[in-house]
């Protein structure tokens, strides 16, 4: 039972000595370099210093005031089903040249909506409070996107699953307008998120 006995070890350290340890340790001193300033053994300043990187660990902090530790993903879990849609996706654009790309406009919020086409802008429209379903077909499309779409010759509208978008009230208003569709999961494709 080492671990019993480290901390036993552990425990006949003055809190002084821990502390000046930790603070040495920290500093990047040698273990023996330490043991020799603080006139204990190579051992115990050892056990010491793991006992301290073990206890004191970010997600030890993270429980002690309740919250929980979730490491962010990486990229989306995809289903094979997801993986399929993507690829069928992209093999059905992959002989489009420049010219159709060109035709493509893409929308994009956060705390402000902008659309960007090749060689053409809208306005840049800046919303405060929550957009609802309602208040994005109200307050950006029919202002908006209808009249910048109608003003593109063959214009293609692109925007991502968000849950305005997705709503039934902004489906029927875009139902007059050509639409590029987007795959669940897919990953936003406006030239807008990578500046």
């Amino acid at each position: 039972m080492p671990g019993k006995r480290a901390r036993r070890h552990f425990s006949q350290l003055s809190k002084l000595e821990r502390s000046l340890i930790i603070g040495m340790k920290t500093a990047g001193w040698s273990t023996r370099r330490v043991a020799c300033q603080v006139d204990r053994s190579e051992c115990a300043v050892s056990n010491c210093w793991e006992q301290w990187t073990r206890e004191s660990t970010p997600a030890q902090y993270l429980a002690e005031a309740n919250l929980i530790s979730k490491r962010p993903f990486r990229a989306l879990p995809l289903t094979p089903e997801h993986r399929q849609l993507r690829l069928q996706w992209c093999q059905a654009r992959s002989m489009w040249n420049v010219t159709d790309w060109q035709k493509v406009v893409f929308s994009d919020e956060s705390r402000f909506v902008l659309g960007t086409a090749y060689d053409s802008r809208s306005p840049l429209i800046v919303k405060r409070g929550t957009l609802t379903d309602q208040r994005y077909v109200d307050d950006i499309h029919r202002p908006h996107v209808g009249s910048f779409l109608n003003g593109l010759l063959g214009a293609v509208f692109q925007q991502d699953h968000a849950r305005p978008h997705t709503a039934r009230v902004a489906q029927d208003f875009l139902c007059h307008f050509q639409t590029l569709p987007w795959p669940a999961r897919s990953p936003d494709f406006s030239p807008v998120e990578h500046v």
